[in-house]
């Protein structure tokens, strides 16, 4: 049945919290892509049951609805429910590891450029299949005209990706984008390059050849078109400059002070400092893999086509896309990104498949069978991924498998893209094209392509098993504690965002004992409560310590924060709502400042407690490590 795009859009819209917690949106091939106010009020489970979605991944600032290759009709009715801008506005601060984030911002970056980069990719593709059948000249008028803009946007890469900052950043385009067009300037290419005849410093700096800023400051020769590193490490220095032009320009002056100023601190720092950097550690980048690839293609490939999923599943995909392009700028060529995601997203394709021909169930066979197309012709591997492989796990192990065998294949064969032509699968094959023997890469891509899809058949044919049916209108029936009627009780989700820990580890009986209920206990990542379900405010303390809720379901809840902090008398404790105030799941309750807490000698565990567990049939905290806020964190039974 098609997606009724209009329904699924309202339905996410409130479940991420209202139109007004939207501060932006955009989306890529297979994402909705949402910028949050608040993420404490998106309800994931309840965005993950939205029939047509897919998951949730929270990553980089983002909070990203996957949907599959449906994405951009959806988008056109998302668009429509409220004035979400595309992708300006102010981000919250992006949380996680540094790494994460930094991945996060990049691939924030390159998304919004990815139309460009296919359409003008696979014209590329077919002027050099047109080439290489000898249909047209590379000569010909005709040719030159379309080769200039498949050829231009890579070329001025520099420039998009200046607009593509400032829109990450909420930055002035123009101005951004003027800094890109410093790299790309023709004088400026013949100067690095240490051609341009009205020039005469030239130099020696570092063992490399150089010539002067003020006739005393070494800028090294490089070259800059088609890059991406240098322009995303000024992403920071062009912000920074932004903001100070800003605030040291007077109102009357702004108009081109302002400016002014922002190309006086970017250009010298641009061209003398981070533009150099940029091209060593691109430089670098091509040499390492060059040599891993030279010395263990097979090896190279292989173990990278097998990971290529678990990247996928971060949204770290559209990360790797710099050492693409440096690959295909300083090689010619590129396996990282076009060899090993064709392997994975076809066996993506494959292992569904295999749960399409082993099941029983028609809807199950219809969705396996949608989800290989998807994949494996499409590239398109969201739906396989989610919707079939990674929800009956087994089948995982076959596309893991497959991709893993036929990408050691692919490396021993010297199988190699040569350009970006739409996500790699067996349609894309045609970006193989290239080098000495044209279509060596084309044939044996396909081989292991079609190898790759076999094994990854069979091994998911072989391990899938039909799950039992579950109680109807009960997506955990399984879990259900015996004797307990499916379908009755309600779900307590998590206040907090933190590591979980049983109560019997907190240091004080009332709660390790469970005389004051059933529960369980965090240790916070961060310094918010919310509200762990609708309902009222029965007391929240003086000291902003401790509050209880009762939820509309009937459940007493008990969230204390922290180990004996009533002795702070309300220091570091802010709260944000009142006793006696409704509230509904996900609102802001309290905000407490952890460093000052755990400076002043306190324990941070924080128990969550349902305070009349006797009147529930079963209390069952869930079995987790870590929650993240509005994660279930108790099922409780009637």
């Amino acid at each position: 049945m098609a997606m009724d795009y209009a329904d699924v859009s309202k339905k996410i819209v409130a479940a991420v919290g209202g139109a007004d917690n939207i501060s932006s949106a955009t989306h890529c091939m297979t994402r909705l892509r949402l910028v949050l106010k608040d993420q404490g009020r998106a309800d994931d489970s309840r965005v993950e049951n939205i029939k047509g979605v897919k998951s949730v991944i929270k990553q980089g600032g983002q909070y990203q609805v996957v949907i599959g290759n449906e994405v951009s009709n959806l988008f056109k009715e998302f668009s429509r429910l409220g004035n979400f801008t595309d992708g300006g506005g102010e981000a919250p601060k992006a949380e996680g590891p540094a790494i994460q984030r930094l991945f996060g911002f990049v691939a924030g970056c390159l998304t919004p450029m990815l139309p460009a980069m296919l359409g003008t990719g696979m014209l590329k593709v077919v002027l050099t299949l047109l080439t290489t059948l000898q249909v047209v000249s590379a000569t010909d008028a005709t040719y030159q005209i379309f080769y200039s803009i498949a050829d231009g946007f890579f070329y001025f890469l520099p420039v998009f990706l200046g607009w593509s900052i400032a829109k990450k950043v909420n930055g002035s385009a123009p101005m951004y984008m003027a800094v890109g067009a410093l790299l790309c300037y023709p004088d400026i290419v013949g100067l690095m390059g240490g051609t341009l005849e009205s020039a005469t410093e030239y130099g020696e700096f570092l063992g490399m050849g150089c010539t002067y800023l003020f006739g005393v400051i070494p800028v090294i020769e490089t070259t800059y078109t088609s890059s991406v590193v240098p322009m995303l490490l000024m992403a920071p220095v062009m912000k920074w400059a932004e903001d100070f032009a800003d605030r040291v320009s007077p109102n009357v002056l702004k108009a081109f002070l302002k400016p002014l100023l922002f190309f006086l601190i970017c250009t010298p720092v641009v061209m003398v400092v981070l533009g150099p950097i940029g091209g060593v550690i691109g430089n670098v980048m091509a040499t390492a893999f060059n040599a891993m690839y030279g010395a263990v293609p097979w090896l190279t490939v292989g173990v990278l086509s097998a990971l290529m999923p678990f990247i996928v599943m971060t949204g770290m995909h559209y990360a790797l896309i710099p050492l693409f392009m440096n690959n295909i700028a300083t090689l010619g060529y590129d396996v990282v990104v076009l060899v090993t995601m064709f392997c994975s997203n076809i066996c993506q394709g494959g292992a569904a498949f295999g749960v399409a021909a082993k099941t029983k169930d028609v809807e199950t066979r219809s969705e396996g069978i949608a989800c290989g197309i998807s994949a494996a012709v499409a590239g398109v591997t969201e739906p396989a991924l989610y919707g079939i492989n990674l929800r009956y796990m087994k089948p995982m192990i076959g596309a893991v498998t497959g991709a893993g065998i036929a990408g050691l294949l692919a490396g021993i064969m010297g199988v190699k893209g040569y350009t970006m032509g739409g996500s790699p699968s067996f349609l894309s094959l045609i970006t193989f094209i290239g080098g000495d023997s044209p279509y060596h890469s084309v044939i044996w891509g396909a081989v292991c392509g079609v190898l790759g899809l076999a094994i990854s058949f069979a091994v998911s044919f072989v391990l899938f098993q039909d799950p039992q049916k579950q109680a109807a209108g009960t997506p955990d029936a399984a879990a259900e504690p015996a004797g307990v009627q499916a379908g009755t009780g309600e779900t307590i989700a998590a206040p907090l965002t933190g590591e979980v820990k049983p109560l019997s580890e907190v240091a004080d009986d009332a709660f390790s004992s469970g005389a004051l209920g059933q529960g369980l206990a965090f240790v916070p990542a961060q310094g918010k409560v919310y509200a762990p379900a609708d309902g009222e405010i029965t007391t929240f303390f003086p000291t902003g310590h401790a509050i209880g809720l009762q939820s509309d379901g009937g459940a007493e809840i008990l969230i204390h924060v922290g180990m004996d902090t009533v002795k702070l008398d309300g220091k570091g404790f802010t709260p944000k709502a009142a006793q006696g105030s409704r509230v509904r799941k996900g609102d802001l309750l309290l905000e407490f400042d952890m460093d000052l807490i755990q400076k002043e000698g306190y324990s941070m565990i924080t128990p969550m407690i349902i305070t009349n567990s006797d009147e529930f049939a079963n209390v069952v905290p869930v079995n987790a490590k870590a929650l993240q806020t509005g994660d279930t964190a108790i099922r409780i039974y009637r």
